[in-house]
């Protein structure tokens, strides 16, 4: 039943364009040639028809290479070498974020002690000075003056070894400043 009704649905529809269909093929040809003519011709330019200096960059492009890059951290212009360096070094003192306490702590130490030896070497150096002490007296500072010297050295070299230790890390220097005074030992 439903496939006679589609039929007899499709003859009605076939017989209600049959006037539309009686326009003839020659009639048909001339509509199609008078649409065509009232298209304009269009030139289609490549660059080869521009002359070298007359091809300009588009409006709002970015140049081929920028001068510089800002940096947040230091509110200028760096180089693209300093950008990725400085990127580098963020992300290396990330991963040693942990150490951070332990480098501050060594160092405190460190620099305490460096500076407690310099105020005995002092010291001592005031006592052998002083002419009013017994030569016993200056005979034990000068003693007791190689020994601070030779302590004063080996906390120097231990100084040095944590600056090196924190230098292979690239654990940033502010962790280990102020950097105490050093004698015998060259930065």
């Amino acid at each position: 039943m439903l496939g006679r009704r589609l039929f007899t649905a499709a003859i009605c529809v076939s017989l209600m364009a049959a006037p539309a269909a009686g326009q003839s093929l020659g009639d048909v040809a001339r509509q199609e040639a008078g649409r065509a003519g009232a298209k304009k011709a269009v030139k289609t330019l490549s660059n080869a028809d521009l002359a070298p200096g007359a091809i300009a960059q588009p409006a709002g492009a970015a140049p081929a290479e920028p001068s510089c890059y800002v940096s947040k951290s230091k509110g200028t212009c760096i180089s693209p070498e300093e950008l990725v360096a400085a990127s580098a070094a963020g992300v290396l003192t990330k991963q040693n974020a942990p150490l951070e306490q332990t480098y501050r702590a060594e160092a405190d130490s460190l620099r305490s002690q460096i500076e407690k030896t310099h105020a005995s070497i002092t010291t001592l150096e005031g006592v052998i000075a002083d002419q009013a002490r017994s030569a016993s007296d200056r005979t034990t500072a000068e003693k007791s003056l190689a020994s601070a010297r030779q302590i004063l050295r080996g906390l120097e070299r231990n100084w040095a070894k944590l600056e090196t230790a924190a230098g292979n890390q690239h654990v940033p220097h502010k962790w280990i400043e102020p950097v105490p005074t050093l004698t015998t030992v060259k930065q």
